[in-house]
């Protein structure tokens, strides 16, 4: 009777309970993997002290075993997944991604809804090799944009954003993210700080020029004439976000002009 009696518990339990699942390579029963241990060691040894403290990037579960793709890709192939079944994007609506993930630029190439673009400065294999801030594209080019952990690395996040802001079409939009720091009161930037060594102790990373605070960041995305919508699991949802494999603070940051 006990015996019977765990079971039925286990399989209410296992109706009860998502499973992991990797809307960029389509798994159901995804593994994920940890955040590799590297980070730790260089925050450890240059005095970080933010390691841990961002908004996303889930360390217990980082990457999909399967195609490689993080946990910030995996949210925003959800939101994509939920704008085509709402019909959000016509068929064959301008896409530009900048410095464009493996895993996630792949799908988005397979999907076929999109004219598909991307860029970057020095990555080879993209479609374009252009500064973000002073970019070729006309004006009011593109119906929506992936700009994932790039303001962090530009020397202006300003003219970056004031750019991303030009070549949006009206009424187009983007997902515009960088690392943001949970109970940081102001963003920390240090332009006189150029060696790797202090880059690492400020920002948690050697090539990044500023560390951001989530109100500031959003101050300035506005300030450039975005609208910003913050979604985050009151938006997606317990369920979504424990099948994705997502840290329950993490916030997906969608623009609109």
């Amino acid at each position: 009777m006990l015996t019977r009696l765990i079971n039925l518990l286990f399989g209410i339990r296992q109706l009860i309970q998502p499973s992991s699942r990797c809307p960029v390579c389509q798994t159901n029963r995804a593994s994920f993997l940890p955040l590799p241990e590297h980070y730790r060691d260089h925050a450890l040894r240059h005095g970080f002290a933010y390691f841990g403290k961002g908004e996303m990037t889930s360390h217990k579960t980082y990457t999909c075993s399967n195609c490689g793709a993080s946990d910030r890709e995996r949210m925003y192939m959800l939101w994509i997944e939920q704008q085509i079944e709402k019909k959000s994007f016509a068929m064959g609506a301008r896409a530009i991604h900048f410095a464009p993930e493996a895993a996630l630029s792949k799908k988005l190439r397979e999907l076929g809804v999109f004219h598909y673009e991307t860029t970057d400065l020095q990555m080879n294999g993209v479609d374009h090799k252009v500064d973000m801030m002073k970019m070729p594209f006309d004006d009011e080019n593109f119906d929506f944009f992936i700009c994932s952990h790039v303001l962090e690395h530009v020397q202006s996040d300003d003219l970056a954003i004031e750019e991303l802001y030009r070549i949006t079409k009206p009424n187009g939009c983007g997902i515009l993210m960088a690392p943001i720091i949970v109970g940081l009161e102001h963003t920390v930037e240090e332009p006189s700080v150029t060696d790797e060594a202090s880059r690492w102790r400020l920002y948690g990373q050697n090539d990044h020029v500023r560390l951001y605070a989530h109100d500031d960041y959003v101050t300035k995305i506005r300030s450039h004439g975005f609208r910003v919508e913050e979604l985050g699991i009151g938006h997606f949802g317990e369920e979504a976000f424990r099948a994705l494999g997502l840290k329950p603070t993490s916030i997906l940051y969608v623009v609109n002009k």
